[in-house]
């Protein structure tokens, strides 16, 4: 990941703690940050962190995070964005140090769901990818970069002709989450 390629990205909810290398970018997720719309909880989370470039038409995104010593619901994953009410995220998320989901989420008019899987073993890095090809939206993960498995293909009811896309991290409970963004680059 090259600085010079981070130029037009910007912050929603820019975290305190960053900090920018030559080839990485490491990044505390503030404690108690979320992406969560839920009636049911009775909980609306919007303040968590999210590097994200403004784009219109088809895109592929690709980002790969490293991650350790993770806590009850630290995440780490791929965002796509129209506003607080209409947005997808997939990341891995755990429910414990050792319990490790990839999972997605989709929030449609300030709704969201969660759909997981449980992981075999807790890794030490993922790639996720974003693709976007007109309406229709597909989101991958892979350990090595290179096979992808799909996680979901989904369409936002709001779609708009541009959206906010890029890596997002969120800590919900009462600790921060360290992670290091590796890359992030549009194809």
């Amino acid at each position: 990941m090259k600085l010079e390629n981070l130029m037009d990205f910007e912050w929603y909810n820019e975290p305190n703690n960053v900090v920018f290398a030559e080839q990485e970018m490491k990044i505390v997720a503030e404690a108690q940050t979320d992406f969560w719309q839920s009636l049911h909880h009775k909980i609306k989370k919007d303040n968590a962190h999210f590097f994200y470039k403004t784009v219109s038409g088809d895109f592929k995104l690709i980002i790969k995070w490293r991650f350790a010593d993770a806590a009850h619901f630290n995440q780490c994953g791929i965002m796509v964005r129209v506003d607080e009410r209409n947005w997808f995220k997939a990341s891995t998320m755990f429910q414990s140090s050792q319990s490790p989901e990839i999972g997605t989420c989709l929030t449609v008019q300030g709704y969201s769901d969660w759909a997981g899987a449980s992981l075999n073993n807790v890794p030490e890095h993922i790639f996720y990818k974003l693709e976007r090809k007109g309406d229709d939206f597909v989101a991958s993960f892979s350990f090595d970069g290179q096979k992808y498995t799909k996680l979901r293909q989904f369409y936002l009811r709001t779609v708009e002709p541009e959206v906010k896309a890029g890596a997002y991290i969120a800590a919900p409970q009462n600790k921060p989450f360290e992670a290091v963004l590796d890359e992030i680059e549009f194809a």
